[in-house]
């Protein structure tokens, strides 16, 4: 753990709602339901061969309306996507099941990846990047002339890119790579965390020592870290009802 966060010990409420969800049930079934007519058409009217698909309420795989994509979903041979290139395949289902989250804070966009420095291949850069991600299972390094540490991602902020890390298992340090999201974050200073509250504002090295974070919590409460970021962004979303409706709320199920 980083030294400035030694004795920053997990709340009694976030072991107590950890210690009743089920890594099976409450992280991978975490499921969203996707408007696949907004993303495919965008993705059609961006140029790309990518097709996102989803689930019906019966099960069945479909391409139109809105559909339901799983966490667990989220993964480099996923029925959820037809594409020329898995990374991006992968990553844009990532981006459409992070926005369509009603936990978490995102917008329904399309990630502009397309590098404007290289027209003859704007997409050798990001697919570059993901593909060195799910074969090494490991950030590539970043350039020199790049402050924060993330290797450059046209288009591709903080959390989303953390969004595809966790799916194809990167680790850092021996640390599986972790969602992070601003409402997490922004309970995380609530309880005291002294860092930098932007989560747009991360460096990879701040990311790190978010990741310490959630593994040294998870010890403690002896559950998965992906059940601990998940109580931090349902208590940013608790404390928002509790601010509204002028009682305490506990955070829900996703």
């Amino acid at each position: 753990m980083h030294l400035l966060d030694e004795g920053f010990e997990p709340p009694e409420a976030c072991m107590q709602w950890c210690g009743a969800r089920a890594y099976p049930l409450h992280v991978l079934d975490d499921g969203v339901q996707v408007d696949l007519n907004w993303w495919n058409h965008h993705l059609r009217e961006s140029k790309h061969e990518i097709v996102l698909h989803g689930r019906d309420l019966d099960g069945r795989v479909v391409n139109r309306g809105t559909a339901i994509v799983q966490r667990n979903d989220l993964r480099l041979d996923s029925e959820l996507f037809d594409a020329d290139h898995n990374g991006l395949g992968l990553l844009f289902l990532c981006a459409a099941w992070r926005s369509a989250h009603p936990n978490r804070r995102a917008t329904r966009r399309l990630p502009d990846v397309f590098d404007a420095y290289t027209p003859k291949d704007p997409l050798r850069k990001i697919k570059l990047i993901l593909d060195h991600c799910a074969t090494a299972r490991t950030l590539p390094p970043a350039s020199s002339s790049n402050w924060s540490g993330w290797p450059d991602t046209p288009g591709v902020g903080v959390s989303l890119m953390a969004v595809y890390l966790w799916a194809v298992g990167v680790t850092r340090e021996g640390i599986r790579a972790q969602m992070i999201d601003q409402h997490g974050v922004s309970t995380l200073i609530h309880e005291g965390w002294l860092e930098e509250p932007s989560v747009s504002g991360f460096t990879l090295r701040r990311y790190d020592r978010y990741q310490e974070l959630l593994r040294t919590w998870s010890i403690q409460a002896r559950t998965h870290p992906e059940l601990i970021e998940m109580w931090l962004v349902q208590r940013w979303n608790a404390r928002v009802q509790e601010a509204r409706s002028g009682a305490r709320a506990e955070p829900t199920l996703f």
